[in-house]
Parts: structure tokens; C-alpha cells; sequence
């Protein structure tokens, strides 16, 4: 059975238990790095459009038996039923009703070239600056909807208005976090073990490891664009007194790490290569290349 099989399989059996008041179909969307992703749209009657419901995570752990057709089928279901509720097309049509919503997101350039042709962007080094809607609230998750070329048009903006608009916004509304990597790694622990956890003996544990920061937004989705907030990383800088090698860890955070001089670049970019190809999926890698803030200059730049 391949991903295509499992969605019309598991598309039949919604279809089944959700009624008449649904229309469900098949669809496949482009995502990061030219990955496509197979899933679900569960469309209510009398709707414009509704969400798609990714089906690739679920299949795989089908294939491991972790979940069953039925527990697919009903998380579908009722995920859907649920994203239905905050779907108001006629609001996205006017730029007015979805300006103070738009925000920035960074992707490879290279690795993007053929989704680049038909959304607005603007290069920023090796990357891109993308803008997104944001859907929902905080409360409710994180989806948002891409923007391309033909919402343009519609709103009749340019992409200059586009990205005022995202940098006005995106601080606001995803607000940028910095952590040590130590407490991130306590952070961890904890979830997993809270009856046990001892936060000393973790921060002990840790007390020899390289000082490390992670720097993303709250939601820590696609947190990557915290790199726009030069504000943010120059006050960083400047609180620890030190330049600052930046680390594509992924599309979801970046590290941060205190350099003196940048003679140890080397290390680094063995590092980015070997963490990109063995752990990280490809439709979350950022980049291979590894950036710096040069504090006595006040930019970001390529090593």
C-alpha cells in the first residue's frame, strides 16, 4: 500500500461516517523544499474552502501499527469537523480584513526555486522571506495559509505592502523567545519525567556544555524567521557582549552561540551539515550554511 491507496481508503471511510453535510477529497499540496504532502479535505456545504488534514504522518504510523484504519478515520473525522468552525473565506478576500495578520517565514531559496515563481518574496542572503496568514489563534493552534501571487492580485498590494505589513506584525503576534540550551534540555526532562525531575541536578548535569541559546517564537512553529528580528538578536548580543554565531537548527528555531572571532566556523558548518542530513526531515531544513551577527557591524552575514 503506498500513501495515495491509504487516502482513498481512508477518504471512503469518512465519507461514510461524517454524513452528507461534508464533501471530501484527495489533495496534494507542495510543502517546504518541494516535499508534497497527501491529505484530506473535509469541506462543509455551503463553505468556500476548508483545511487540508495531512494524511503522511498517520500513514506512517499505520505502517508501523501504531494506529488503526479506525483511529485514523476518527481523528480525521473529528479534527475536521473542528477546522470547519473557523473557516471564513469571505474575510480573506478584502486585504483589509487580513492585513493585520500577515506574517514572515524563512525558506531556502534554492531548495524552493519552483514554489518562488508563484509567491511573493524577498531575498535575504541565501533565503527568502515568505508571508503567511494566520488562520487561527493561538489558542486554537498555528495553521495559516501561504501567500501567493494570485492573493496579490486580488488585494491589488505589492510586495513591499506585503512585508511592511508582516513586519509590523509578526513580533505582535509570534513573539520571539530565547532560551539556554540548558533549559531547554531541563525543559524537556521535566515533560518527561515531572514526578522526578529535580531542576538543580539538571542545570548541574548540563553546567559543562558549550553555551548554546535557542531563539524562536513562542509557538516554536517555523520560529526560524526570528532571525528578521535583528532588533531582538543586536539587544541578545549586546546583553552577553558578544557577537553571535547563527545556526539553521531548522525551519523551527535557530541556535546561538558566543563568538569571539569566528575562527571555529569550521566546526560549525561539519556540524549543520551532518545534523541536516541525518536528523532533520527534509521539509524542515532551512539551510547548510552558517550565519553570524557581527556585533560591531550590526548585521547578519554568511560565513
Amino acid at each position: 500500500m503506498n500513501i495515495q491507496d491509504f487516502a482513498e481508503i481512508v477518504k471512503n471511510n469518512v465519507e461514510k461516517k461524517i454524513g452528507k453535510d461534508y464533501q471530501v477529497t484527495v489533495q496534494k499540496a507542495a510543502k517546504n523544499n518541494g516535499v508534497i504532502y497527501t491529505g484530506l479535505c473535509i469541506k462543509r456545504n455551503g463553505l468556500d474552502a476548508a483545511p487540508l488534514i495531512y494524511l503522511d504522518d498517520y500513514f506512517e504510523k499505520y505502517k508501523k501499527n501504531y494506529i488503526t484504519l479506525l483511529e485514523v478515520t476518527e481523528h480525521v473525522i473529528r479534527y475536521g469537523r473542528k477546522e470547519n468552525q473557523f473557516v471564513d473565506i469571505k474575510r480573506f478576500l478584502n486585504y483589509e480584513n487580513v492585513r493585520d495578520k500577515i506574517v514572515y517565514r524563512l525558506i531556502n531559496t534554492e531548495s524552493n526555486r519552483e514554489l518562488l515563481k508563484h509567491i511573493p518574496h524577498v531575498e535575504f542572503l541565501d533565503l527568502s522571506i515568505v508571508f503567511r496568514y494566520l488562520l487561527k489563534e493561538k489558542a486554537f493552534g498555528s495553521a495559516s495559509i501561504l501567500i501567493y501571487n494570485d492573493h496579490m492580485k486580488l488585494w491589488d498590494v505589492t510586495i513591499e505592502e506585503l512585508y511592511e505589513s508582516a513586519k509590523e506584525n509578526s513580533q505582535r503576534l509570534e513573539r520571539p523567545e530565547i532560551k539556554s540550551m540548558v533549559q531547554v534540555l531541563c525543559d524537556i526532562m521535566e515533560d518527561e519525567a515531572p514526578d522526578t525531575y529535580d531542576n538543580d541536578a539538571c542545570i548541574e548535569e548540563f553546567s559543562d556544555s558549550m553555551p548554546m541559546y535557542v531563539l524562536s517564537n513562542e509557538n516554536r512553529i517555523e520560529g526560524s524567521a526570528c532571525m528578521l528580528y535583528l532588533d531582538v538578536i543586536k539587544n541578545f548580543a549586546n546583553r552577553i557582549e558578544s557577537s553571535l554565531y547563527i545556526i539553521p537548527s531548522s525551519i523551527h528555531e535557530l541556535l546561538l552561540v558566543p563568538a569571539e572571532d569566528f575562527t571555529d566556523s569550521g566546526h560549525f558548518k561539519n556540524m549543520i551539515k551532518e545534523v541536516n542530513d541525518t536528523q532533520v526531515k527534509k521539509e524542515e531544513r532551512l539551510s547548510y550554511s552558517l550565519y553570524c551577527y557581527d556585533r560591531k557591524k550590526d548585521r547578519i552575514s554568511i560565513l
